[in-house]
């Protein structure tokens, strides 16, 4: 187990582990400074079935992070979408529950539809531009390494990985690493190789609070 998971084992449920793409947390907390309409007090989840939580009988990572960081998490994954059908649901999502902050979890299914990354990060960048022009503050993350009945789909996934990482520097955003975080250590996936368990739920909603 690697340094990080292991530490976050340690600490489950009292302190929060330091997330980043490449270099670990920020010592300061995300901050919305222009939120317009929005409350800096809700945060929206958007992404797929690792989001919404929909293959695991355990408890989903925004409603164990609304529990961390004491604001209201709300949860829009919807299990099966692919970023690059789901754009305008950004602007929906925000429309509806005028969020201060939205946390961005999408492309697995991309890839496993046959997507490559360059589709798949120009669908996330105009996510962030949604937000941002919508005054909402975006986070990227990238997603755990699959294995297991998913291992087909490490190569890609991995790619998608350093193509989040890059568009989270280029615009200045974010980004919650984790794959790193994960480590492809087994006891935080499911049976699938995918989805994550109910320790790997935790380990989300805990490197997702460390932003705040």
């Amino acid at each position: 187990m690697n340094v990080r998971t292991a530490a976050c084992f340690a600490l489950l449920g009292l302190v929060p582990c330091l997330p980043g793409c490449g270099g670990g947390g920020s010592d300061t907390g995300l901050r919305n400074k222009n939120p317009g309409d929005n409350d800096v007090n809700v945060v929206a989840a958007f992404g797929d079935s690792l989001t919404q939580g929909s293959e695991c009988a355990c408890t989903p990572y925004p409603e164990r992070l609304a529990g961390l960081i004491g604001k209201s998490v709300v949860n829009v994954g919807v299990a099966g979408t692919m970023a690059v059908e789901n754009v305008e649901r950004t602007q929906a999502a925000i429309d509806r529950f005028r969020p201060g902050f939205m946390l961005i979890l999408y492309g697995a299914n991309d890839v496993i539809h046959g997507y490559g990354p360059t589709a798949i990060s120009d669908a996330l960048a105009q996510m962030l531009q949604i937000c941002k022009d919508s005054h909402v503050v975006p986070v990227l993350a990238t997603y755990p390494e699959p294995i297991l009945d998913h291992a087909g789909f490490t190569a890609q996934i991995l790619q998608l990985n350093v193509r989040i990482r890059s568009l989270a520097s280029s615009q200045g955003v974010r980004c919650v690493d984790l794959e790193k975080e994960f480590g492809a250590e087994p006891e935080l996936y499911q049976a699938d190789g995918l989805h994550p368990s109910d320790a790997g739920t935790q380990i989300m909603a805990m490197a997702f609070a460390d932003l705040f």
